[in-house]
């Protein structure tokens, strides 16, 4: 009779913290204040911060909608399902803060001016070394935490699995564009507009910046 050799190997623990996490507790932001992206000051050539806002008066222009954020980064733990020879049982493994991407989603309506910013960050990213320093992010109408992040997608009425820029300015029955208050008039010739198709910006966590 032929004998079986099993090798067993120890791995490593697991550790159980009994700390709990409430969602409900911790910083809160200001529903008045304006979001930034930030270049960060040691990477040339330097990008001035990107803050959410539309015209000269500095009205904010945060998305319509924010997925996997709340007063913090919303990490998702995975679970699956696994039969054994009785029984089934749950398999969880845990996410953290740079587990999670980002997106947010306007609705409509940012103008031209304001987009060009974002594709400048997308577009010079390439600038940027894989272990940083990062670009950060300061969501600061829901939350007082800065997020260092890698910018991922930035999409403009994209449908599913495309990626194409769908921009077009609305224009009035004369044909002329709709322009608005630009607050960047002296630095760039281009009109500004309105994007009247969503926008999405998609994002990846790496830490909260200390």
């Amino acid at each position: 009779m032929g004998e079986t050799l099993i090798i067993i190997q120890q791995g490593t623990p697991v550790v159980v913290e009994d700390a709990l996490t409430f969602l409900g507790t911790g910083s809160q932001g200001d529903p008045t204040a304006c979001r930034r992206l930030v270049w960060p000051a040691s990477v040339s050539p330097l990008l001035p911060p990107l803050t959410y806002t539309v015209g000269s008066t500095g009205q904010c222009f945060n998305p319509s909608r924010t997925l996997n954020l709340d007063n913090k980064v919303l990490p998702h733990p995975r679970t699956s399902v696994v039969e054994t020879l009785t029984t089934s049982k749950v398999i969880r493994f845990e996410r953290e803060d740079d587990d999670v991407i980002v997106t947010e989603i306007w609705n409509g309506g940012m103008t031209t001016a304001l987009f060009r910013l974002f594709y400048d960050y997308l577009i010079n990213a390439r600038l940027l070394s894989s272990t940083g320093p990062f670009i950060q992010w300061e969501p600061r109408d829901r939350s007082t935490r800065t997020y260092d992040v890698t910018l991922l997608s930035l999409t403009v009425g994209a449908g599913e699995g495309e990626a194409r820029f769908d921009v077009a300015d609305i224009r009035g029955d004369s044909g002329e564009i709709f322009t608005l208050d630009n607050a960047l008039k002296d630095l760039s010739p281009l009109p500004t507009g309105l994007i009247d198709v969503e926008v999405e910006l998609r994002m990846k966590i790496i830490r909260e910046a200390v």
